[in-house]
């Protein structure tokens, strides 16, 4: 159950991190995958420590640090649920976000001075994914970026320089042709990167259910075991006890 935990967590925050990269260029709720991976994070941080807690129970034969696992492990079923089913209720919406929210950042809002964070996010996206606008690259033939920063292109087309495969400045404003420069777009590429994270989270979510269900289980057998088998084996030792003394009383 530790090392389940410890994996999960680095699991988890890998997906979050690939996850932050498309959330910071589109819509708020493509941000469902960052909160169910989140969710689980902090599920399996509180399973790790109640899986600890729950061991030196069971090791000292005490029940008390079992009843402190048994209520961590509901709390940590109940937020992997709520992961799962925020993840599995949105996952629609998130296919439509990215569809939209990519085309309208590179045609609106991409070179925009006013939103410098979406620039970069833009910028780090296609460089990572190699792809480049969010539908087309032809987005930004006639983008706010184009009428700000690519006046003087030679190319009909410009492109920023994130989007070429070499990338050097003004590279995608003057090239030859459009074998220089990614030409998948990135509705496709981080469509399909989401999906990927959001099936992971998903199943990582409904596998910490599982586990978690299974220890609630064994949690409860093993404190039956505690307090109703031990306590008629002292009661018999008891009277064991006291049969012996009233022999030498005798």
């Amino acid at each position: 159950m530790i090392l389940f935990s410890i994996s999960a967590i680095i699991a988890a925050a890998v997906f979050l991190s690939q996850s932050e990269i498309i959330s910071a260029t589109i819509p708020n709720n493509i941000r469902t995958v960052t909160v169910s991976a989140i969710l689980v994070i902090v599920a399996c941080v509180i399973m790790l420590i109640s899986s600890i807690s729950g061991c030196g129970g069971a090791f000292k034969r005490n029940e008390k640090p079992i009843y402190v696992y048994i209520i961590l492990a509901f709390i940590v079923l109940a937020m992997s649920i709520a992961g799962v089913i925020i993840a599995a209720i949105n996952s629609p919406q998130i296919t439509v976000a990215i569809s939209t929210g990519l085309t309208n950042v590179a045609s609106t809002e991409y070179g925009d001075s006013r939103f410098t964070a979406v620039t970069t996010a833009m910028d780090k996206l296609q460089r990572q994914l190699q792809c480049c606008g969010g539908s087309s690259f032809l987005e930004y033939t006639n983008s706010v970026w184009a009428n700000i920063s690519a006046t003087n292109a030679t190319n009909p087309n410009p492109v920023p320089p994130s989007c070429c495969i070499s990338e050097t400045p003004r590279c995608g404003e003057n090239r030859p042709n459009n074998a220089v420069i990614f030409i998948e777009p990135c509705t496709l590429k981080s469509g399909l990167n989401t999906g990927l994270v959001l099936r992971s989270v998903l199943g990582l979510g409904i596998t910490v259910c599982v586990i978690q269900a299974l220890a609630i289980l064994c949690a409860f057998v093993l404190l039956y075991d505690l307090l109703y088998n031990e306590g008629k084996g002292s009661h018999s030792t008891t009277k064991v006890v006291i049969i012996k003394s009233t022999e030498q009383a005798s």
